[in-house]
């Protein structure tokens, strides 16, 4: 397992990110950052309140800077980014020293879970889709689809390839 390297959970909203990166941190006893709580802790506010309030671009800025500061960090954790990330060539750059995994699952199944929530804006399902899965795809280590399996199934998909990586 590389145990020097941050992991670093990636995907669309509503694919799992925070749920498997949270099992995940606690299967591998390492902190667990989440975009989300880091926000609403640094802002008191929710990335739905900051978008409704500041715009969606303020926000996405805001995503970037929570997942930089959490890369730069010198121990090693889980982090869950927000999906708007991956479109800054600058997080794409500092994600190439960590080990990416990419929660996906069935755009309807996307749609549904991201519809949940108080915290999570409102979203068209298609919204930059295409292109940030080129983006997840080209920058993660290991897939894993949440949405045919449980959560305990995909934190040990994640552990498998993490065991494989460290041979």
């Amino acid at each position: 397992m590389p145990e020097a390297e941050h992991i670093v959970v990636i995907g669309a909203m509503g694919s799992g990110k925070t749920t498997v990166g949270e099992r995940l941190a606690g299967a591998l006893g390492r902190p667990f950052h989440g975009s989300d709580r880091s926000i609403e802790t640094r802002t008191g506010r929710s990335g739905r309140e900051i978008a409704e309030t500041d715009g969606v671009d303020a926000l996405h800025e805001l995503e970037k800077d929570v997942l930089l500061e959490s890369i730069a960090r010198d121990d090693p954790a889980v982090i869950a980014a927000a999906a708007s990330v991956i479109e800054y060539p600058e997080v794409r750059g500092s994600l190439a020293g960590a080990f990416c995994v990419w929660v996906t699952a069935d755009a309807g199944i996307l749609a549904e879970r991201a519809a949940r929530g108080s915290h999570r804006r409102p979203v068209a399902p298609s919204e930059h889709l295409e292109q940030r899965d080129r983006l997840f795809r080209e920058t993660a280590d290991v897939v894993v689809d949440t949405g045919d399996r449980s959560v305990e199934e995909s934190v040990a998909s994640v552990l498998d390839s993490l065991r494989d990586a460290d041979r």
